[in-house]
């Protein structure tokens, strides 16, 4: 089990290292980075934390057999799988020019953002390949062609399949005030999920709350979030989406008229992730 741990493990990182697509090429800095190396938690495909999340988003998300049967049209065995929370850091170039932002984001940031669908498509062709070499059963939720997003009774827009949670679930950490989540590396960050029918250790999670490295939620004594946000998305009752929605609607137009913006889905804020104690590490 250890050995073929590290193998997944070395071919998260191999796949990562060959990107083609890291860098602010479009931004006219093409030896820059625009993510530092990945982080990689492991949870079990049968984690009992699948099934809350089903109860507490909506039937409709996901679990990792569910997401598994969609690519192979095959129930597997739930107790085979694992699911992989693979986190990308901002790098701390970016951090830093984020941070002196106030009402929108740094064009790292924003660019960041708008490139990552094509970035992280390279990485997960890059990674499955990898995995289908050493016979790996693999899928990566986002790119199944029901990935979508929906409607939960209880959240608004929401999606088939949280990354976030996934992270959770993982042992990468907990949610924040303004819905981030903070790692070891902070909450600047991005996810995507692989699941695959593999015998891998877990990642151990403890029995950590959903928010207990935000410092907010722990003792009160933050709340830098709600003061960095510049449309008051966020506040003391948590993070309200479609004020941070219409947000990213200006962003979005700030940057296209500088840019070619034509392949990108949206462009970020992160101004709530930047310049805050959560930023870069656990607080």
């Amino acid at each position: 089990m250890k050995e073929l741990t590290e193998k997944v493990l070395d071919a998260v990182m191999q796949a990562f290292n060959e990107l083609e697509s890291n860098n602010f090429t479009v931004l006219g800095m093409p030896d820059t980075p625009m993510w530092d190396e990945p982080l990689t938690g492991i949870a079990a495909g049968n984690d009992g934390y699948y099934k809350f999340i089903k109860d507490h988003i909506g039937e409709f998300h996901w679990t990792p057999a569910e997401a598994f049967t969609l690519k192979y049209n095959i129930k597997p065995d739930d107790s085979r799988l694992r699911s992989l929370s693979i986190v990308f850091p901002q790098t701390p170039e970016t951090l830093v020019m984020q941070s002196k932002e106030r009402d929108f984001p740094s064009d790292n940031w924003a660019v960041s953002r708008g490139e990552w669908d094509k970035l992280i498509r390279e990485y997960l062709s890059r990674l499955g390949n990898k995995l289908d070499s050493m016979g790996i059963r693999w899928v990566a939720p986002e790119l199944l062609p029901e990935f979508t997003l929906t409607a939960s009774d209880k959240y608004g827009r929401s999606s088939r399949w949280s990354h976030r949670h996934n992270a959770f679930a993982c042992g990468m950490g907990t949610f924040g005030l303004s819905d981030g989540f903070i790692t070891d590396r902070g909450m600047a960050v991005r996810f995507t999920s692989v699941i695959v029918e593999a015998d891998l250790d877990i990642t151990p999670r403890g029995d950590r709350g959903h928010y207990d490295w935000c410092l907010y939620f722990r003792s009160g004594i933050c709340g830098a979030c709600i003061r960095r946000c510049p449309k008051r998305a966020i506040s003391e009752k948590g993070h309200d989406k479609d004020k941070c929605a219409d947000h990213l609607l200006v962003c979005f137009d700030r940057l296209t008229e500088r840019l070619d913006t034509s392949e990108y889905r949206e462009v970020g804020c992160g101004l709530c992730q930047t310049k805050v104690p959560c930023m870069d590490k656990r607080p």
